[in-house]
């Protein structure tokens, strides 16, 4: 089972997917349609999808937020599958300041899914 990482924006969506085991995540494509994510969780053997919550540094609700939880509402309405959230906070920064700017929403989204499996991990512990 594969793990879906996502990084939600209005214009595009990052996605990122792990390895078979569910340690580590890789940049996977940059999309602009929610259908394109229920094409690749079926080809995928998606488990878990983990989407980036764009939280304030206080740790507060935000508009993006709220936009984020409305598309994880739309896409679990679409998919039986477990949806969790992750913080995403300066993730699109990291992710531009390390890859060019057409892969930077899924390399996003590989920090995001990166940070989830690491804590699942160290749950395991």
């Amino acid at each position: 089972m594969r793990y879906l990482g996502v990084d939600y924006g209005e214009k595009r969506i990052g996605l990122a997917l792990s390895d078979a085991q569910g340690h580590l995540a890789f940049p996977h494509a940059t999309v602009g349609r929610i259908e394109d994510i229920f094409t690749l969780i079926q080809e995928e053997d998606i488990g878990t999808i983990v989407v980036g919550l764009p939280l304030s540094l206080e740790q507060e609700e935000t508009a993006e937020s709220r936009a984020v939880r409305a598309f994880a509402r739309r896409l679990g309405e679409s998919v039986l599958l477990p949806i969790v959230f992750e913080s995403e906070i300066f993730t699109t920064k990291i992710a531009e300041a390390h890859s060019p700017r057409s892969s930077a929403d899924a390399s996003a989204a590989a920090i995001i899914l990166q940070a989830y499996l690491d804590k699942k991990m160290e749950n395991r512990k």
